[in-house]
C-alpha cells in the first residue's frame, strides 16, 4: 500500500497491481481506479479474478493503480484531524 498526502493534510491510500497472475511486470501504461460514492477501492477485486475490473486489467499488462477516497476504510486519515471533526467531515 501506497499512501499520499493531499496538500490540505488528508493521507489518501493506494493499493497496485504491478504484475497479472502470470508474474509478468506490466507492459501497458498505469491506469487509476476509482471507487464511486460510498465504497472503496476494494469493489474492484470482490469478484473472481476473471470478472475483476483491477485483476483483468492487470492480467492483460497494465500497471493498475487501486484509489480510495478519504473518509473510507483505507483512507481515513489525517495530519492534524481526527474523522470525529467537523471539518473534516464537511471539509468548512
Amino acid at each position: 500500500m501506497t499512501q499520499v498526502t493531499t496538500e490540505d493534510g488528508y493521507i489518501l491510500s493506494l493499493q497496485r497491481i504491478p504484475a497479472g497472475r502470470s508474474g509478468k511486470k506490466a507492459t501497458k501504461p498505469p491506469v487509476l481506479i476509482h471507487h464511486g460514492l460510498f465504497c472503496d477501492a476494494v469493489v474492484w477485486l470482490l469478484n473472481s479474478p476473471e470478472e475483476s475490473l483491477g485483476f483483468f486489467l492487470a492480467d492483460s499488462g497494465f500497471d493498475v493503480w487501486l484509489a480510495n477516497g478519504r473518509g473510507t476504510r483505507y483512507s481515513s486519515t489525517h495530519t492534524s484531524l481526527s474523522p470525529d471533526d467537523m471539518v473534516y467531515i464537511f471539509d468548512i
